[in-house]
């Protein structure tokens, strides 16, 4: 495993900005050209902004922490928070004549990365792990 960056920020999303930087510089570390780049920063922006939303419902007392580095051939992303736990099927989208208007963040998640798994939390909390090939 290499790690390539990481941040620790408030479940804010004031913070998003920030996370999407360290997201982008992140890829031009993993070599991504620009159309993978903006995929992988808005896949892992909208997986934060649904962490942020649901899992810990706007409050700012919880934290974030996404962790970027590469392992076996991915570019992995890994979304931790220490908000109440959710479910896996939390994680799985609806189908699209279910959809309500916003709800399209998951089909974009899967749309784009190879593989989402919703992990087991080390202590409390979620962690969510994104990764797509190099």
């Amino acid at each position: 495993m290499q790690k390539q960056s990481d941040i620790s920020c408030k479940s804010c999303t004031s913070q998003l900005h920030q996370i999407r930087k360290t997201v982008k510089r992140a890829c031009a570390e993993m070599a991504f050209d620009d159309e993978k780049t903006n995929s992988v920063v808005l896949a892992v922006d909208e997986a934060c902004a649904n962490v942020i939303r649901h899992s810990c419902n706007f409050s700012d007392k919880f934290k974030l922490k996404i962790e970027v580095y590469e392992e076996d051939g991915y570019g992995v992303f890994v979304i931790s928070d220490n908000a109440p736990p959710i479910s896996a099927c939390a994680i799985e989208p609806k189908k699209i004549e279910q959809l309500e208007p916003g709800g399209l963040g998951l089909h974009l998640i899967y749309h784009v990365m190879d593989e989402v798994e919703l992990m087991p939390p080390q202590g409390e909390g979620n962690r969510l792990k994104l990764s797509i090939k190099l």
